[in-house]
């Protein structure tokens, strides 16, 4: 996928990023331990020199994987108990419900609740991602 050069470095590093979240969030207990460890081996040095070919300035490559990795945590993290993951719809309207704060202390907070229950989305995934790798795109 990273490594598929008749596509743009940004699709192909934004193909292998949802794909990473899909994968891993099948599986949220064990993201602990996996994002738990050095991302060294074989693998990561794969990743790594794939990152490297699509973003030639490794801040670029490490800010990406820290943004991908930093996501997949917090979204994990949320995620409670033993068996499949909840459908993402399920989860966001989880997460309204634990915004349904007063407006009054919180006004700011209140007037976000809906984009804060997205969170956790692949669409706010995919909005994070787009910004980062367009950030980086214009610092060339």
């Amino acid at each position: 996928m990273l490594e598929d050069e008749s596509r743009a470095p940004g699709e192909r590093i934004a193909a292998f990023a949802v794909n990473l979240r899909e994968v891993l969030m099948r599986h949220p207990a064990a993201v602990p331990s996996i994002l738990g460890a050095a991302f060294s081996g074989p693998v990561a040095l794969r990743v790594g020199e794939s990152l490297l070919a699509a973003l030639p300035d490794p801040r670029a490559g490490y800010t990406v994987t820290v943004y991908v990795l930093g996501s997949i945590a917090l979204e994990a993290a949320e995620v409670r108990g033993p068996g499949p993951v909840p459908p993402e719809a399920e989860r966001i309207a989880a997460r309204r419900v634990a915004f349904d704060i007063e407006p009054e202390a919180f006004p700011r907070t209140h007037a976000a609740a809906d984009a804060i229950a997205a969170y956790i989305s692949t669409g706010q995934f995919r909005w994070g991602l787009e910004r980062v790798l367009a950030g980086l795109a214009a610092e060339k």
